[in-house]
């Protein structure tokens, strides 16, 4: 039996309330807070023919691992259902549907995880009983049009003629609201950080101008020409590269990318530069995607380079920094990508993550721990948005052969040709705020846990001395160090981490002095300079 939180007690007790008089409800909770846990718990608690409705392989083992009553397992490969507890693949679930091969009638009550995404609506239209979603983002981020007649007020799906002249196109989101009906809030990600569930973040931003993305109405995203020039050309890459080796090198690392031919081009260059990498997209791979995952998760060193794969059902407890090498509006995508970095782990010490942000994300969608206001999401708005006319793309002749292309392009429509584009995002990110140290306690904590000695503890605070000085220049580091301030700073800083240590339980020699410990820790800062110059700011 799985001991419940307190949070996740409550859940199910609001949860079975509401369901007593109504028939669907919709739970937020956020990532790490254990939503397979509660629903599988709810399992057990509703004698009732349950289908749990999930959207990746992956999602449907995690689940069935965890329900403690008998149950199916609906994938593609299923021949047969013989229980009345199910938890299956949405995709499958579709075409058994059309096909006439399984009676959603036959349950009472239906389970979707990640409930927030599209595929399960058509669902929901044909379910007659009860529905509880979960979702760590209650934001259904669909975009419906509508065509008003501006004289009789009548609407259309698409645009007609009415009173003797177009309508004109309206646009507005649909909310979570109409398929759920009713918010259930569990724990933000801030609580869950309060209490020890997660992992604080720490926001790198780089201060970018990403005015020469086109955003494409119909497809809602920026138009693949546009971000293969910002993200991909040939200074943007080696940019990345820098970023990489200077704030994530040698750290677990997932990494998103705007799109595959961005993905390809970063990866041919890790693999040049030696950084243990590998990628994963629609068209590139060089493995199948379970080898890939255990790769990953056995690799301390690991960069896993995707585009939008590994965004939900996804969990390695040990991933130290998030690589945002994309820029997005959709407030879920950049949570669940985010996410990825924030679960705890005993595999490695953890008191945080990186977030390294190279399209503003941060600054328009706020950082991953910020409190929201779901229950506006959950509720969304009525209004409608007019939509402009349709603008003519603007157009640029290639270098090579005259032709005209549309201004983003990147291969020539005529001869093939790249092209030469000397811009994109270039520059050192910058952390938002001062850098997280942990607490003495917190390091010894972590190394009784795990058997290590007084010398694994004294390299922890090291590597964090050296972590303290990434925003500030060398210049003020040399000057700091000269003039005996730099010493002072140190040991008024350590010197509690250096009797945290003398005073525990751990295995090992003890008799270093206090002195020594704090020039061992300068010796840390030192390496941060040895020949490097860092562009940051002062102490």
């Amino acid at each position: 039996m799985i001991e419940l939180r307190d949070y996740q007690s409550k859940i199910i007790v609001d949860v079975l309330f509401h369901l007593k008089y109504n028939d669907r409800c919709c739970v937020s909770l956020a990532t790490g807070g254990g939503k397979t846990v509660v629903f599988s718990d709810l399992v057990n608690r509703i004698d009732k023919k349950i289908l749990i409705c999930v959207h990746r392989e992956e999602l449907v083992y995690q689940t069935s691992k965890t329900l403690q009553k008998k149950h199916d397992v609906l994938l593609s490969k299923t021949k047969q259902l013989t229980h009345d507890i199910c938890v299956g693949m949405v995709q499958t679930l579709h075409s058994r549907l059309k096909r006439g091969k399984i009676d959603l009638d036959y349950y009472d009550v239906l389970i979707i995880d990640e409930c927030h995404r599209g595929e399960f609506m058509k669902i929901l239209d044909n379910f007659k009983g009860k529905v509880i979603g979960f979702t760590a983002t209650p934001n259904y981020e669909k975009i419906e049009y509508i065509h008003i007649c501006l004289k009789c007020g009548s609407k259309y799906s698409t645009n007609t003629k009415c009173c003797n002249v177009k309508t004109k196109k309206y646009k507005r989101q649909v909310p979570l609201k109409k398929y759920y009906h009713h918010l259930i809030e569990g724990v933000s990600i801030s609580e869950l950080i309060d209490k020890g569930y997660l992992v604080p973040d720490e926001n790198y931003e780089l201060e970018v101008d990403t005015s020469f993305l086109v955003w494409n109405e119909a497809k809602q995203d920026y138009t693949e020409e546009s971000v293969s020039l910002v993200f991909g050309s040939e200074k943007a890459i080696k940019n990345t590269i820098d970023v990489y080796n200077e704030l994530a090198k040698g750290k677990k690392t997932i990494l998103f990318n705007p799109n595959t031919l961005v993905n390809k081009k970063l990866y041919d260059e890790m693999i040049k530069q030696g950084i243990n990498a590998k990628m994963y997209d629609s068209n590139n791979s060089d493995t199948n995607r379970f080898e890939l995952v255990e790769w990953f998760k056995n690799t301390p060193d690991a960069v896993l380079l995707n585009v939008q794969v590994f965004t939900t059902g996804f969990d390695c407890t040990d991933v130290e920094v998030v690589f945002l090498n994309k820029k997005t509006k959709s407030l879920n995508l950049y949570l669940q990508m985010v996410g990825r970095g924030g679960r705890i782990t005993d595999k490695i010490f953890k008191p945080s993550f990186k977030v390294i942000d190279m399209g503003a994300n941060i600054k328009d969608l706020g950082a991953w721990s910020d409190n929201r206001n779901w229950l506006n999401h959950f509720n969304g708005s009525e209004e409608l948005k007019p939509c402009g006319a349709p603008q003519p793309a603007n157009v640029l002749e290639c270098h090579s052969c005259g032709s005209l292309n549309s201004a983003n392009y990147i291969y020539c429509v005529n001869c093939g040709a790249e092209r030469s584009y000397n811009g994109g995002v270039i520059g050192l990110p910058k952390l938002n705020g001062k850098p997280i140290i942990p607490e003495p306690y917190k390091i010894i904590e972590y190394c009784e846990k795990n058997n290590l000695d007084t010398l694994q503890a004294r390299k922890i605070v090291y590597d964090y001395a050296y972590k303290m000085f990434e925003n500030v220049t060398y210049e003020s580091y040399r000057k700091n160090k000269a003039n005996g301030l730099l010493y002072k700073k140190a040991k008024e800083k350590f010197t509690p981490y250096y009797f945290a240590i003398q005073k525990s339980k751990l295995n090992g020699n003890k008799v270093r002095t206090l002195d020594h410990f704090i020039n061992q820790v300068l010796k840390s800062i030192d390496k941060r300079y040895d020949g490097r110059p860092n562009t940051s700011t002062d102490i």
